[in-house]
């Protein structure tokens, strides 16, 4: 018997031990051979499968790293694959993913700082594949990782796949051979380096979901700060408009009263203020309507010939009170039958022709409305506003159009504003599918482009009809300096059958006068503007009535004002009228008529016939107010105080019911917001009563001060038939008592 068989037999098994564990390190089993179609086939699917997972694709990286894991054990054969990365200091590696197929060991929380893997780190961001490590004991790369790590979970092999983002390091992939040692071949560095390549797509789908959340959030978070913010101008809207409507009313009752020159002029400054504080109230609630999308057009049949001449007429004034040439000029050619938002087309309209007025301090402001050139489509207009002003630095052209923006700061303190008008009109054109844009020279002027697209009417052809006066065969001479003046003449006129000829000054007019009378074709009309250089129109007056020529023509002047002195002189000069500057179709014709009438018997335009007064008088209307300010109580008692209506008042919608319980009214003026009961509940609480009651609802005028959509809908909604926004014209309410009263007679 051996001395030492134990001993030999320890050996023996020693040995036979390392030879079997070298034997299954270099050994693959023969299904799982790379080469192998079993092998290629199950990497396929595999792939295909994780690819498509829903896991990969959800944002979620825990599922996504489970996945991923479970693959990478499938596919390379090893008991555990873990998933690392680094912290966004980059000062330490977190595994936050470990799968292992018998479940016996699981440490998902060890944390390493980097400076305890440097050379491990250090390979992963040179390798571009995966960094394999068959004794990782031993190795260099590894050796920091082996009593914190390795040595706990028996690792005697890992495969490490880099995670990169953007080419930089943030992780990795490691598929872990526990308790045998292994060789890695390369197509095995290959599969997981494609693993490593999924990790990343699954950090970029989570990085993505994170930034659609956070985009989410802030839209949503924007959102609620917008409606916020148009509570609060809505809010403030009513705050403020309710004593602007005491302000405004009472100075326009006070300017109806005996007043001084100085207190004339005080109080003009003073109801001026007044309509400039109201105009840029309006302008803020506008602008946070766009934004906010709350901004409805209307899609309604309207001229736009009529809608051209109400802007002109608003900003009339101011081009006179700055002495400046306003022209309007609509091509013949532009369809004038549109179906569109008659009111933001003069909102657009007086913006541009305001400002443009604004800073222009000489010379004129022409306004000309044309076929767009680039969009031959029926509807489509071009609306260009030119000035003879400032004008505006290239590099502010489209800057301009931003809220609160102005060409310079010094451009707020000369000529005030806001800079909204243009960021509205911007907004404004673009919902009415159109562009705007700007042209200007410093120190020379601006032009403003305007393309807007309408819908034409389709009975425009039966509204067509005959000229409105008759002027065939009448020979005009038109006199003005500015040629857009006489272009609107020589168009307008012409439609009507006239022959104009066209003198750009008093000279060439009277040399065209005398040269018509020696031919013997004398002129019958003669339209001469009263402000000319070197000769006015009066002083070719004189040398019209100064000269033997017995055949005189009519002459109308063309005046840029009311000023009284200009229209006391045609009146002595004895000429057939006065035309007020710009010029408008409506006044032309009505001029002309008169004056033709008187001097050559032609019929002028015949007025429109007046309907008798009904018989039976119309009774005085019993009011009731409801309203909780005792300013605007006031205001309302001074407008109705000329006429039979009796009033009287509520300071609540509570005491209104009870008013109303009691004692019969014809109209309610009811204002919308109040303490106790608002506008609203008293609307309604009257509206049931009436129905319990069998009785016909009473009118109800809603007085409110929010100028918006959703505040009309909920005064209809509680059964209010009008509304009156705050500030209240005296003679828009008186108006729509008026209305109401010729149906109530006595």
């Amino acid at each position: 018997m051996s001395r030492h068989p134990r001993g030999e037999s320890q050996a023996r098994v020693v040995t036979k031990t390392i030879s079997q564990r070298r034997q299954r390190s270099r050994h693959v089993p023969p299904s799982l051979n790379p080469t192998t179609p079993a092998f290629l086939k199950q990497y396929q699917d595999t792939l295909r499968k994780l690819a498509q997972s829903e896991a990969l694709n959800s944002g979620d990286l825990s599922r996504a790293f489970r996945a991923i894991s479970k693959a990478s054990c499938a596919l390379l054969q090893v008991e555990r694959s873990s998933t690392w990365l680094l912290s966004k200091e980059r000062d330490s590696v977190a595994l936050v993913d470990l799968y292992e197929t018998s479940r016996r060991r699981s440490r998902p929380d060890i944390v390493f700082p980097s400076t305890h893997c440097q050379p491990y780190l250090r390979a992963l961001t040179r390798e571009p594949r995966a960094v394999a490590v068959s004794r990782p004991f031993h190795d260099s790369r590894t050796r920091d990782l082996t009593s914190t790590y390795l040595s706990q979970f028996d690792i005697q092999a890992m495969l490490s796949a880099p995670i990169r983002q953007k080419g930089r390091l943030v992780g990795v992939l490691c598929a872990e051979s526990i308790g045998t040692p292994r060789q890695w071949t390369r197509q095995e560095e290959h599969v997981a380096g494609l693993l490593a390549t999924m990790a990343t797509l699954a950090l970029e789908v989570s990085d993505r979901r994170e930034v659609e959340q956070a985009l989410r959030l802030a839209k949503e978070a924007a959102e609620v700060a917008s409606l916020a913010k148009s509570e609060f101008l809505a809010g403030m809207s009513h705050e403020i408009r309710t004593p602007m409507n005491a302000i405004i009313g009472m100075a326009d009752l006070l300017w109806e009263t005996p007043l001084t020159p100085d207190q004339r002029k005080y109080l003009r400054i003073f109801r001026r203020a007044g309509s400039t504080l109201l105009h840029l109230i309006n302008d803020i609630l506008d602008l946070s309507k766009v934004e906010t999308g709350h901004l409805e057009l209307e899609a309604i049949e309207f001229d736009l010939r009529e809608t051209l001449d109400k802007a002109i007429d608003i900003l009339a004034m101011r081009a006179n009170e700055k002495r400046l040439e306003l022209t309007a000029h609509l091509s013949p050619a532009v369809p004038c039958r549109l179906i569109g938002d008659p009111t933001r087309l003069t909102q657009i309209l007086i913006n541009l022709i305001g400002n443009a007025l604004k800073f222009t301090e000489h010379g004129a402001v022409e306004v000309s409305v044309t076929c767009d050139p680039h969009r031959p489509t029926a509807g489509a207009i071009r609306i260009s506003v030119s000035d003879t002003g400032i004008g505006i630095p290239p590099n502010k052209l489209d800057a301009i159009f931003d809220s609160f923006t102005q060409a310079h700061v010094s451009t707020t303190r000369q000529y005030g504003g806001t800079g909204l008008g243009l960021a509205i009109t911007k907004r404004l054109v673009e919902r009415m599918n159109g562009r705007i844009w700007a042209e200007s020279t410093v120190g020379r002027g601006s032009t403003f482009h305007c393309s807007l697209l309408f819908q034409t009417q389709t009975t425009s052809a039966q509204h067509t009809s005959a000229a409105p006066i008759d002027l065939t065969g009448i020979r005009v001479l038109a006199v003005d300096d500015h040629p857009t003046n006489r272009l609107i003449l020589r168009e307008t006129l012409g439609a009507w059958g006239a022959q104009v000829t066209e003198a750009s000054d008093g000279k060439a007019a009277l040399e065209e006068l005398r040269c018509a009378a020696e031919q013997g074709k004398h002129y019958e009309l003669l339209l001469l503007d009263c402000r000319m250089p070197e000769m006015n129109g009066f002083q070719v007056v004189e040398q019209v009535n100064t000269s033997s020529n017995e055949k005189r023509p009519t002459i109308i002047m063309l005046t840029s004002d009311h000023w009284a002195d200009d229209i006391a002189r045609t009146y002595d000069l004895g000429l057939g009228g006065y035309l007020i500057k710009p010029i408008r179709r409506g006044d032309l014709l009505q001029s002309i008529g008169i004056a033709l009438g008187r001097a050559k018997g032609v019929p002028s335009i015949p007025e429109k016939s007046v309907e008798p007064s009904p018989t039976t008088p119309l009774r005085a209307l019993r009011v009731l107010l409801v309203e909780d300010s005792l300013d605007n109580q006031l205001l309302i008692r001074a407008y109705l105080k000329q006429t039979n209506h009796s009033i009287e008042i509520a300071e609540h919608g509570a005491i209104a019911v009870e008013k109303f319980k009691a004692t019969h009214y014809d109209v309610i003026l009811m204002d919308m917001h109040m303490p106790v009961m608002d506008g609203y509940s008293a609307t309604k609480t009257i509206r049931s009563w009436e129905r319990e009651h069998d009785l016909p609802a009473t009118p109800i005028i809603a007085l409110t001060a929010l100028a918006l959509k959703e505040e009309s809908a909920l005064i209809f909604e509680a059964g209010c038939n009008t509304h009156l926004t705050k500030p209240v014209k005296k003679s828009t309410l008186l108006e729509i008592l008026r209305a109401y009263k010729e149906h109530i007679r006595s």
